[in-house]
């Protein structure tokens, strides 16, 4: 029996003892902490600068505009305009005219012209590669070439995008 109170006192301990822990009371802090735990900094003047702050906001940054999340090495600074003469400021001033393009190129080799005889439509014979092309002035070769009109010894075309014009000879038959 001895036994059994003694069981029943440490369960009671323990049930007390975990009352206590889970309580709100237990974990609620105290305003008035005992001294010697919490040290207050040592400001000399804790009151707000005003004018401090005033001046950091009118300051101007004047920095480099580099990106100070790249690594690598700024950009050198710009050479030092050099004093020209009025006439010299004048000329580096006007408007740099782009050269033209450069001629049209046509990946095709004209081989010849054949006429219909019931419909009197001409027609002429372009090889690029393998392949052979049969064309009348108005159709688009290899999307993008129009051939404009037919000659004895010559083919003009014209770029469908740019409008630019070029001329095919004809090539001339290698005699062996």
């Amino acid at each position: 029996m001895a036994e059994i109170g003694i069981l029943v006192a440490l369960v009671a301990g323990l049930a007390f003892a975990f009352y206590r822990d889970l309580s709100p009371s237990a974990t609620a802090t105290t305003d008035n902490p005992s001294p010697g735990l919490v040290e207050a900094l040592r400001i000399p003047s804790p009151e707000l600068h005003l004018g401090r702050l005033e001046a950091l906001q009118k300051m101007n940054y004047e920095g480099t505009d580099r990106n100070i999340f790249n690594a690598a090495p700024p950009p050198p600074p710009p050479a030092p305009a050099s004093k020209k003469s009025k006439a010299e400021n004048a000329a580096s001033s006007a408007p740099v005219v782009p050269p033209p393009p450069p001629p049209l190129q046509v990946p095709l080799t004209y081989y010849g012209t054949v006429t219909d005889p019931k419909s009197g439509r001409e027609e002429a014979f372009f090889t690029n590669g393998d392949h052979i092309y049969i064309a009348a002035p108005g159709d688009v070769l290899l999307g993008r070439y129009k051939l404009v009109s037919i000659g004895i010894k010559t083919a003009e075309f014209e770029d469908v995008p740019t409008s630019r014009t070029a001329t095919l000879t004809m090539m001339l038959p290698v005699k062996q």
